[in-house]
């Protein structure tokens, strides 16, 4: 298995971001009821689980097994890890990530396989699966995602890059205490637009972009239901921007690349978003 192929820099950094972020939202703001597996797709931001309010944090390690090429399909491994805190108070966050504001644990191992299919576009079914933990609650909960992504991407004169990016997945749990389930659809699109700058860091070009993302939860179904439950979390609509170099530096063995902040709205949910890659 070979190095990480790609970790944020500022990761830690955003989080405090987050959290900071997450102490001035108005009351109503992303009061949403949602299950884990929803806080788990959704990613870092601040939830309300249970009528508990917590702040997830995603970490999304990866590592590259093969390389794509123009005529080889790439395979990479992935282990996601989700840390969810109860609403910050006090400042000396960092002291705390594994004491008592702990709330759940999430590990989702697995792979996603990328397919050339053309010189601009890149086929990437994926899967993870895993389980999590309710430190408050007691609650064990498994969990698992199976879906397809496709990325198209374009190269222009003067350092102009454009990418377009579309996905489909599926998403579920199983609490194994209460026997509760939850399953959902979800659609994704997106446009990332890049220009080169005059900056130069580490002897690498800086670019930046601006990028557009929507979301949409397909309706729950049940099993012994012969009509589907509208889903918890409906359209979401994302707005951003990102910062990044024309080529990853690496140190100790990770590379660090491009970070990512947005603002998300919809369904009663919204708030401050952050990231690395365009998600595709």
């Amino acid at each position: 298995m070979r190095r990480p192929s790609s970790l944020s820099a500022l990761l830690t950094l955003l989080f405090a971001s987050a959290l900071a972020s997450a102490q001035d939202l108005p009351p109503d703001a992303e009061d949403v009821e949602v299950s884990y597996i929803y806080a788990t797709v959704m990613g870092t931001g601040s939830y309300k689980i249970n009528g508990r309010r917590i702040t997830m944090l995603s970490i999304p390690l990866t590592y590259t097994h093969r390389d794509m090429t123009e005529d080889r399909a790439g395979l990479e491994l992935s282990m996601p890890v989700v840390l969810g805190y109860d609403t910050v108070t006090d400042q000396d966050w960092f002291g705390q990530l594994l004491e008592e504001d702990l709330v759940t644990l999430t590990a989702l191992p697995g792979f996603e396989y990328q397919l050339p299919l053309h010189p601009n576009w890149t086929l990437k079914p994926f899967g993870n699966l895993g389980a999590g933990h309710d430190f408050a609650g007691g609650e064990t909960i498994w969990m698992g995602v199976l879906g397809i992504r496709a990325l198209g991407t374009w190269y222009y004169p003067e350092g102009w890059e454009l990418r377009w990016g579309a996905a489909f997945q599926t998403a579920g749990e199983y609490q194994q205490d209460s026997h509760n389930r939850t399953s959902f659809g979800m659609l994704e699109g997106g446009v990332d637009l890049r220009w080169t700058t005059p900056l130069v860091l580490a002897d690498r070009a800086v670019d930046t972009g601006i990028y557009y993302l929507v979301q949409h939860f397909l309706p729950e179904w049940k099993i012994d239901q012969l009509r589907p439950r509208k889903s918890e979390v409906g359209l979401l609509h994302e707005v951003g921007v990102s910062i990044g170099l024309k080529k990853p530096f690496t140190f100790l063995g990770v590379d660090f690349a491009r970070v990512r902040v947005g603002y998300s709205r919809g369904s009663g949910v919204r708030g401050w978003t952050f990231g690395t890659e365009f998600p595709f």
